[in-house]
């Protein structure tokens, strides 16, 4: 065989391969099934946290078995004359028949896109509202709660308002048009993230982590035993556990989420329930930092007038229940959410009274 010949056929195969990156990083729908059937790897397979660092330790490669949910966990009884709704972000985002009311439905306030719902008055409706600790400033602080937690919620069927149309820009490219940025970014894990690379890419993290005690994205707790998102440690972020909240803020929050479940009960709902989950900082290494309580804080607030479905104690005694290579919790704290808003579910089977007085804890 000739040189010449040689040389095209590499040329060749090499521009085979470079058209193949290409289309598969053009087509999302594509990468999921490759990465359905194992042939390019999931970006976070092992946990956001993990993606984030690379550091081996911190690989959870039994996330599946260790966080998803299964036939057994779900209610062994639904209420008939009960229908619950909840509306919450990543940690709540859970197939709706895990839930134990007549009908269940589930908002995830990451889109802003409401859910249209019709209210059935025979059944007593109830919402469940789950925020996240490091979001509640930036979600609940300013008026954009109402565009996520009250338009972008549940509104009356035929009620909800059209997607405004984002101002017209300078025509772009067709593909940059359609991906922006998004294509360097698949391109970059394509190439980037096979069996071989990730080991470079582990061995460095494992070097500067030893070395410096440095973690890309992440920070590590004190003894090093686990990971966590850097702006929830960050005091300069309003995500941080660590950062001073002013009681005058807090008023605030206060205020926006009472007339968050004001509008609700307007809506026809029979009561509306918070639930504050807590960073992952805040309960496995809450000495990181001077703790703001912002939960405990938001919870004791006579003021307040949502009901509360409280997290915070159980989870202090439960550390295991979140991910090692993940932000969020596993199946184990999911069940727990589980059980106490299908309690709340059963709280109100039978009843026929206006409102709520009562808080969970």
């Amino acid at each position: 065989m000739s040189k010449n010949l040689i040389v095209s056929l590499l040329r060749l195969g090499f521009l085979g391969l470079s058209g193949a990156l290409l289309v598969v990083a053009l087509s999302p729908p594509m990468q999921r099934w490759l990465d359905r059937h194992g042939f390019i790897p999931n970006q976070y397979g092992y946990g956001d946290l993990y993606n984030m660092s690379n550091l081996p330790e911190f690989k959870e490669t039994d996330i599946s078995a260790n966080g998803d949910l299964t036939e057994a966990d779900k209610p062994a009884k639904h209420y008939p004359d009960v229908d619950l709704y909840t509306l919450g972000d990543s940690f709540t985002n859970i197939d709706t028949s895990f839930y134990a009311g007549n009908r269940n439905f589930h908002r995830w306030v990451g889109n802003r896109i409401p859910l249209e719902v019709t209210l059935d008055t025979t059944k007593t409706n109830i919402l469940v509202v789950q925020i996240i600790e490091r979001v509640l400033q930036e979600r609940m602080y300013s008026p954009e709660y109402e565009s996520m937690f009250i338009n972008g919620g549940f509104v009356p069927m035929g009620t909800a308002k059209p997607v405004l149309k984002q101002a017209e820009e300078a025509p772009k490219p067709w593909l940059l048009a359609r991906f922006g940025e998004e294509i360097n970014q698949r391109i970059e894990f394509l190439l980037f993230n096979g069996p071989l690379f990730v080991r470079f890419k582990e061995a460095k993290a494992e070097l500067l982590f030893r070395l410096f005690g440095r973690t890309a994205g992440t920070a590590a707790s004190k003894d090093k035993k686990h990971l966590f998102y850097q702006v929830e440690v960050d005091t300069t972020s309003t995500y941080s556990s660590f950062r001073s909240i002013t009681n005058q803020r807090l008023d605030t929050l206060v205020n926006n989420l009472n007339t968050l479940r004001r509008h609700y009960l307007k809506m026809g709902f029979k009561e509306v329930y918070l639930c504050l989950v807590p960073n992952k900082v805040t309960i496995l290494d809450p000495t990181y930092g001077v703790y703001n309580h912002q939960i405990e804080r938001l919870e004791a607030n006579p003021r307040l007038e949502l009901p509360i479905i409280s997290t915070i104690d159980t989870l202090r005694q439960h550390p295991d229940w979140y991910h090692l290579g993940d932000g969020h919790w596993n199946k184990k704290g999911k069940k727990f959410w589980l059980r106490e808003v299908n309690k709340v579910a059963a709280s109100w089977s039978g009843k026929k009274t206006q409102g709520s007085e009562v808080r969970l804890h």
